[in-house]
Order: structure tokens, then C-alpha cells, then sequence
């Protein structure tokens, strides 16, 4: 690590502080889903130094923009100079909640609108060319209306598109816009590991669909499952309303599509590593392990969870992975 750089910015009285000397220990985590970009450090505070919630900070590295974002949280203790910061990226602003109705809209323009509405920055990098299903939102928070627009978009098209903070720029995006050129795994880059199999968590072998038909008042139910995978494990549902003009054709089709695409072991890996300043949660690389004990690895993780510790000159990375399931 030759050049790191931590920049305050005071918006009470239009001041920059650059205090990359005298912070210490910072982790800047990101996530795939559920939670804003963090940034966590402490920082010494000399004179002239005097900063607030809301305050911006902006960390570089070796030229690199990894993280922008704003202050939320300080704490002191005895030491009362010695200042814990906990800065969020503008995911944090999707907290917010809001009542609405989307109809005949993909997820890429569920975004756009609902950071225009809140004037957040944000910009489309990958269009997804999947309809929604129409929805109504109410008392909603502003993420979880547009996540359920991309686990919509997900379950029917087996495109997988996410949101992030970049730099002060919310992005629509899909993974394989984001594959990495680095191969992490046996003496590369990675200094340990853990491995995990689970289909406790999003894994189902039946998918059941209703849909209320107005005309007959009645409700209609459609099923599509895997006998082997019952078998094996039980049953494991998976229960969604589809779009009542959709044909039944398209309904088996959206089942089989959902069905294997769930279907599967989840397979879950956190690597310990020296840091690589560009990985982000949401970006994905290739891995090789000779041996995680019940096979060998070698596939395309993404990055669920990806927590970057920058202490002193050292710089370290801790990425939470899944394997990325095949369309």
C-alpha cells in the first residue's frame, strides 16, 4: 500500500479535512443485498479538525475511489480525542420508505424512477428486459421495493441484476457485467478459508403459483416440482402469486425456469486474502481450490459480502462467496 487517502468534508462550514495521517484502523464493507456500503475507522482528532453527522468521507486508495459516504455515528470514550466513525454510502438513503404502484416496468426503470424521487445520483449500467410483474407497494422501504423488482426479474428471466454505491453513484447492474481477471484460490492471493453446504436458505424443489381469477371468483393454483429432489430432501416450498394475464404456457415456463434455477445445494465460501482494492459484493471471479474437503473448486464465485481492512500499510480482504448458478 503506497498511497492511502482520507478526505472529511465538512458541510456545516464548506471545509476538507485530510486526515489519512492520523486515522486508524478502517474496514470498508459492502454487501449484495439488505445492507448500504460501510465505512468503520477511528481518527484522531487535532486541530483544526471538527466534523458532524452528515459530513462526507471519501477514501482513496493508490488512485483507486473505493468507498464515498456520510457520517451516521460517532463515539468516544475516556479518550475523547480518539473518534469512532461510521460512515454509509447512499444505500443508506433507501431506508426510506414510500408507498407506490408499479405496472409494466422493468427493474432498471423501477430504479431510475425511485432514485429520481428521492434525488439520489444513480445511472443504469446494464438493462434488464424482463416486465415485472405489476405490484403495489405500501409502507415500503425504497430498497425493498426495487429488490423485489430484481428477485421478480431473477425468478422469471435468470438474470441476476443488483444495485450498488459507486462512489456516490447508485448503479443498476448486472454480475457479468462485473467478472474480475484475478483467479483467487491455492497460493493466490487467498490465506484461508471456510466452506459451507446448506439448503436451509433460498433452495426449493417444488414451486407452487396461484392467481385469483375475477371471473369465476376463485383461486387458481399451479404446480411444478422435482420428485428426485423431494425425495432426497423433502419438500421445500417455494409459494408466489403470478400475473393474472399471463397464459398457461407462460406460467409452466416461469415455474420450470424457477424450478431449476432454486433446485440447487447452495454452496457458500468465505476466503481470507491480501487485499485487491477493486472488489467490490456483487463482483465475481474465477476460483481454484484443490480441495475444500468434499470436492475441488474451480468456478465462478460472486462476492456476496466483501469486508476490505486497511491497517497501517497492511491491506487484507474478507470475501463471502457463492457459487454463481448457471442460467
Amino acid at each position: 500500500m503506497t498511497n492511502f487517502k482520507v478526505f472529511i468534508y465538512d458541510n456545516r462550514h464548506n471545509i476538507t479535512y485530510d486526515v489519512s495521517s492520523v486515522v486508524g484502523e478502517m474496514t470498508i464493507t459492502t454487501y449484495m443485498e439488505d445492507n448500504p456500503g460501510k465505512c468503520e475507522f477511528t481518527v484522531y482528532a487535532v486541530s483544526p479538525l471538527a466534523f458532524w453527522e452528515g459530513a462526507t468521507v471519501t477514501v482513496i486508495l493508490d488512485g483507486y475511489n473505493m468507498f464515498k459516504g456520510y457520517v451516521f455515528k460517532k463515539s468516544r470514550d475516556q479518550d475523547v480525542k480518539t473518534i469512532k466513525v461510521t460512515a454509509y454510502d447512499q444505500l443508506r438513503y433507501l431506508k426510506n420508505k414510500d408507498s407506490a404502484v408499479f405496472e409494466y416496468m422493468t427493474s432498471d426503470q423501477i430504479f431510475t424512477a425511485l432514485c429520481n424521487k428521492f434525488q439520489l445520483q444513480s445511472r443504469v449500467v446494464d438493462k434488464s428486459s424482463h416486465i415485472c410483474t405489476p405490484r403495489s407497494e405500501d409502507a415500503t422501504s425504497i430498497y425493498d421495493m426495487i429488490k423485489n423488482a430484481l428477485d421478480d426479474t431473477l425468478a422469471n428471466s435468470n438474470k441476476w441484476f443488483f444495485i450498488r454505491d459507486n462512489f456516490g453513484t447508485l448503479e443498476h447492474l448486472n454480475i457479468m457485467s462485473c467478472v474480475r481477471k484475478e483467479i483467487l484460490g491455492d497460493k493466490s492471493f487467498v490465506t484461508g478459508f471456510d466452506y459451507e453446504t446448506s439448503i436451509d436458505e433460498d433452495v426449493y424443489n417444488k414451486i407452487k403459483m396461484y392467481r385469483d381469477n375475477e371471473s369465476t371468483g376463485k383461486r387458481e393454483v399451479f404446480e411444478v416440482f422435482d420428485s428426485n429432489y423431494i425425495q432426497r430432501w423433502g419438500i421445500l416450498q417455494l409459494y408466489e402469486k403470478v400475473d393474472e394475464n399471463l397464459s398457461l404456457a407462460q406460467i409452466d415456463a416461469m415455474g420450470q425456469q424457477m424450478l431449476k434455477y432454486y433446485k440447487s445445494t447452495r454452496r457458500s465460501l468465505t476466503l481470507h486474502c491480501l487485499g485487491i482494492k477493486e472488489f467490490f459484493a456483487g463482483c465475481v471471479f474465477r476460483c481454484k481450490i484443490a480441495d475444500l474437503g468434499d470436492l475441488s473448486m474451480d468456478s465462478y464465485l460472486i462476492v456476496t459480502e466483501c469486508t476490505h481492512t486497511i491497517n497501517n500499510d497492511e491491506h487484507t480482504m474478507d470475501l463471502k462467496t457463492e457459487v454463481v448458478r448457471s442460467e
